[in-house]
């Protein structure tokens, strides 16, 4: 089978996690059998840059999907996708799309994306087939749109237990590598640092857990890894926090790199507000490491995390509940955060990719009988 993959996000040398679970799609698919040719947007540092990228990329939707002979379109993020694809169904009917819905997508972040969501429902409505990442984004979904076409369920091309796993072995060098002292505790966040991502209020919370635990200042920092729109704002407010001594920032790393985080750290962070989180895949590969995770009460998290069984969730955008679940957390016994952080390995292995991978190539021969 031929596809065609789509996507407006994908990975580049600068910026290796730009959509690189769209990479991991093509790989599992590649690896299944499947021939798969790509029109896809790489990040570019030169903002300058994205208009006429955006364009290169609407032609060359087109243009390919036109003359490709492709037995199906396979597009990441029908927001930024839905124009070309929507003009391709016109000028080819016969195109069979299937349209991979993330984010964003359906529950726009700022106001500017808003504009997106009647193209974004016309796609889905005339999609083959709709894929979702988890359970709760496919009943938002079919809560929003009331749409007919048929939705399946793929976790964002999974976890990648070659990157991620356990490595206690190495921390001791992995430490002496970051200049860390291997005295102290580790709590970490991975995630861009914009709207929705709750790296505001991790910076509240965790300044609160310090003032309100003393003895907290000299055994426990908190490593912060990503970058973004909002990367001014944070280094403010850490500033203004008094933190600046207590939270370590790394910009972004690539995965290999995020394992070796995963692995320091003891307790994985993820303070995300956005109702659009439809898997949350960064707190899949923490727990894939045996880390456990403290999480928001929402979207895609809530597939995978069972409170206070495999990992812990707090109230969404309250960092005095964080705060709270910090302490709990700290007055656990080693036993007790084992036995959680076991159970967070086994649930993330469920995700693995070469487990799923089956589910996204099944999807795909089943579209294939029914041409």
């Amino acid at each position: 089978m031929k596809i065609l993959l789509v996507s407006n996000m994908y990975p580049s040398k600068e910026f290796p996690s730009f959509g690189v679970f769209v990479k991991n799609t093509e790989a599992i698919l590649t690896d299944e059998g499947f021939t798969v040719h790509k029109a896809v947007i790489k990040k570019s540092v030169k903002k300058s840059k994205k208009a006429t990228s955006y364009l290169g990329h609407y032609f060359n939707v087109v243009w390919k999907g036109l003359v490709g002979n492709y037995e199906a379109v396979y597009v990441h993020y029908a927001a930024h996708n839905a124009f070309p694809l929507l003009l391709l169904k016109k000028l080819k009917p016969s195109v069979r799309i299937v349209t991979n819905v993330h984010g964003s997508d359906v529950v726009p972040e700022v106001a500017s994306q808003e504009k997106f969501q009647p193209y974004v429902k016309k796609l889905l409505q005339k999609s083959t087939l709709v894929i979702t990442p988890s359970n709760y984004y496919k009943q938002l979904v079919q809560e929003k749109y009331n749409i007919t076409t048929p939705i399946e369920i793929f976790p964002s091309g999974g976890v990648n237990s070659a990157v991620f796993y356990p490595n206690s072995q190495e921390r001791e060098n992995q430490l002496k590598q970051l200049k860390l002292d291997p005295t102290r505790k580790y709590f970490g966040y991975v995630g861009r640092m914009d709207v929705g991502k709750g790296w505001d209020h991790l910076l509240k919370g965790f300044s609160a857990f310090l003032e309100r635990n003393p003895s907290e200042k000299n055994t426990t920092r908190l490593i912060m890894v990503g970058s973004g729109k909002e990367d001014k704002a944070f280094f403010q407010m850490r500033s203004e926090l008094g933190l600046n001594d207590y939270v370590i920032h790394y910009p972004l790393m690539k995965h290999q790199d995020l394992a070796v985080i995963y692995n320091i750290i003891e307790l994985f962070i993820f303070p995300t507000t956005r109702k659009g989180e439809s898997l949350g895949l960064v707190g899949l590969e923490a727990m894939a490491c045996k880390t456990p995770i403290l999480a928001s009460r929402i979207g895609g998290i809530l597939d995978y995390v069972e409170d206070g069984a495999n990992s812990w969730l707090f109230k969404v955008g309250d960092w005095e509940d964080l705060v709270k679940q910090l302490e709990l957390y700290n007055r656990l016994t080693m036993e007790e955060k084992q036995q959680i952080a076991n159970a967070a390995y086994d649930t993330a292995q469920n995700y693995d990719q070469r487990k799923i991978q089956s589910k996204l190539s099944s999807i795909f021969h089943e579209l294939e009988l029914t041409k």
